[in-house]
């Protein structure tokens, strides 16, 4: 029988693609899903510069989550993590974006094309 909460998880991931693939015309610049590798994932979208780690849960955990990313951002080699998670009832665009502050400062300063301080 097939897990209900895997399926959930998979349809989220699905529909984040979809959505942040929008306009995209560009092949290397598209959102896509990756396979899961095991103990060193690399999360579940490649959304380069970041890796995307989805949640489809009903319980938070916030720094859960954005620990998982950024581990699963440092195994793909990509710069930076973020949690996308869905919002209960809400379409995709409404979900939540989650990184730590310190992400969130050297994706700010790539953004300036500045140098972020190191942690």
């Amino acid at each position: 029988m097939a897990n209900p909460h895997k399926a959930k998880g998979t349809a989220w991931e699905t529909a984040l693609r979809t959505y942040l693939n929008e306009g995209l015309t560009d092949r290397n610049a598209q959102v896509r899903r990756n396979a899961q590798t095991g103990v060193n994932d690399i999360g579940d979208l490649d959304a380069y510069p970041f890796t995307g780690e989805a949640k489809a849960v009903k319980a938070y955990d916030l720094a859960g989550f954005v620990e998982q990313a950024n581990r699963e951002a440092h195994n793909a080699g990509a710069p930076f993590g973020v949690a996308l998670i869905k919002r209960p009832r809400k379409g995709v665009g409404d979900g939540y974006a989650v990184m730590d502050v310190r992400t969130f400062r050297r994706v700010r300063a790539r953004l300036l094309g500045v140098d972020a301080p190191d942690d």
